[in-house]
């Protein structure tokens, strides 16, 4: 079995949407979703916003399935000016022997990524990032993530797309109360309720937010793209 995970639910939208024989959990799995693309059995988890809350939806995911690989798939951010948004790459620096094997890259660049504990929305904090860590790329799941597939001895990427560039400056406060940090979903009465006092932050969080749909789909082919790509099926429900 191939474990997909995801930290929110508009991430995970389009692939889910390709699955077969969709099966969702109850209760206190309802963020864990089985399915089959092309007869490969595949486990798909939403493990939620930040290190905290993806480390505790990874370890449920590795809990309930046992999966022969872990991919994260997500949005990240740019660190350097020549990456430009909707550039789908690879965390070169948590690919190790066992997720090699199972990774042909392709077309699919590998990046850096530094993983960051709330959103980096502008250029300033972009680039201090990215002199103290040499990363390409900054999301906020990656490292949580990666040290628990690594615990567990299952190989893993982390498979990630860009949704905003080094200049762009985000509204960070107006994201923060748009998404709901467990599960991704939006939350209509914060948001208005932040604009109202925060109209200034209207206009770049709809610049960001009409991408997103484009960057997802981008992800997604990519990702269907590398689980077409393994052999077998293999892999039964863990323990």
């Amino acid at each position: 079995m191939i474990g997909i995970a995801f930290a929110v639910k508009h991430e995970a939208k389009e692939f889910l949407a390709a699955l077969d024989k969709k099966r969702w959990g109850k209760e206190p799995s309802a963020s864990l979703c089985t399915g089959q693309l092309r007869e490969k059995e595949v486990a798909v988890a939403i493990i939620g916003m930040g290190r905290e809350r993806a480390a505790r939806g990874t370890e449920q995911l590795l809990r309930e399935f046992s999966v022969r690989l872990l991919v994260l798939a997500g949005y990240a951010g740019a660190l350097r000016p020549q990456i430009k948004r909707g550039q789908v790459a690879v965390a070169s620096n948590y690919l190790d022997a066992g997720s090699a094997l199972w990774f042909s890259g392709g077309e699919v660049p590998e990046l850096r990524i530094a993983t960051a504990d709330a959103v980096v929305g502008d250029p300033e904090s972009r680039r201090k990032l990215a002199e103290a860590t040499g990363a390409d790329l900054v999301d906020m799941e990656t490292d949580a993530v990666a040290s628990i597939a690594r615990s567990r001895g299952v190989p893993f990427v982390s498979l990630r797309v860009v949704t905003d560039d080094f200049e762009d400056r985000l509204p960070v406060d107006a994201i923060a109360a748009a998404w709901e940090s467990e599960g991704g979903r939006i939350r209509p009465i914060p948001l208005a309720l932040h604009l109202v006092t925060h109209p200034a932050e209207i206009g770049p969080l709809l610049r960001f937010a009409r991408f997103l749909p484009e960057a997802r789909h981008r992800l997604t082919r990519r990702l269907l793209e590398l689980v077409y790509s393994l052999g077998g099926s293999g892999g039964t429900s863990g323990t």
